[in-house]
């Protein structure tokens, strides 16, 4: 009785906040997409009757998220997801999907959220509402050193590749178009990093582009990889945010609340530390963007 006395109030002094946070955060302006989807509070009402949240990732993004030899999902996902269950009042439950997949399942109630290391981008934004940045988002060009790819115009007659539904795929494309250069072959996709890291091991795949954070992670474990710079005017900057579901703009503030208070209070400096091994200034603004 007291632990579900506890998440009550944990639930009804969030609630009574929202109206602030919504004063210090800026929300999406009103589209046709989201006036179809009414704002609701079924989504946090669920997580405190039930005194847990589910969020979706795909465990193969290092330091996002992975697994441990003892095969436990750890990663700097993970601990904000615990840091922020643990100003709920509730447990933070992560669910391994297919990254391609993963707005879908987020609609088939499959978790409450995403929080796996994604890059808020427009066309996701046709689909979800993103918190504020919890993370730089910019991209990167991993290869093997020594080989002549320093900057961009270099990938004229690569193999290039890119995560399947990631923005690198559309940024690889408007390198083509921008610079006037043709790739080897089509873009390659792949689901997961580990096998395009291994692609590029046994050179089937001459770069391939990701976030810049997790690139550099691995490139400093592997002996013989380096990354370079992956940018252009064509591309606004890149933030990593949670994602929620149109209607779930109750839940999206209360995460937003507690995710500036983390970084307001040193507690994500402390996380970007512990995995990055720097800091990042980064806005307290979710991404939005004009929808028709």
């Amino acid at each position: 009785m007291h632990t579900v006395r506890m998440r009550l109030f944990h639930l009804f002094s969030l609630l009574a906040v929202t109206a602030l946070l919504a004063a210090c955060v800026v929300q999406a302006p009103p589209t046709t997409a989201t006036a179809n989807q009414a704002p609701t509070n079924a989504a946090l009402q669920k997580i405190y009757a039930q005194g847990y949240f589910t969020y979706g990732l795909e465990a193969q993004y290092r330091p996002f998220e992975f697994r441990d030899e003892n095969d436990q999902i750890i990663g700097y996902d993970i601990d904000i997801a615990n840091e922020i269950g643990k100003r709920m009042g509730v447990e933070a439950r992560p669910v391994d999907t297919s990254w391609g997949a993963v707005i879908q399942s987020l609609y088939d109630g499959k978790f409450d959220f995403i929080l796996g290391g994604m890059t808020a981008n427009g066309e996701r934004y046709k689909r979800v509402d993103f918190s504020v940045p919890y993370m730089d988002g910019s991209s990167g060009l991993l290869v093997r050193a020594g080989e002549g790819i320093l900057e961009r115009k270099d990938l004229a007659d690569k193999i290039v590749a890119a995560g399947e539904g990631t923005p690198s795929v559309k940024q690889l494309e408007d390198t083509a178009a921008e610079l006037g250069i043709t790739y080897k072959e089509e873009i390659k996709t792949f689901d997961d990093d580990a096998a395009a890291y291994e692609a590029l091991k046994t050179n089937r795949v001459d770069a391939y582009a990701s976030s810049i954070v997790s690139l550099l992670d691995w490139a400093s474990q592997n002996p013989g990889f380096e990354v370079i710079p992956f940018k252009s005017d064509m591309w606004p900057a890149e933030y990593t945010a949670a994602a929620f579901r149109k209607e779930d703009q109750t839940l999206r503030a209360v995460f937003n609340g507690l995710l500036i208070a983390m970084k307001e209070d040193g507690t994500l400096a402390e996380l970007q530390e512990k995995w990055f091994g720097q800091t990042f200034d980064l806005p307290n603004n979710p991404p939005v963007w004009e929808l028709e």
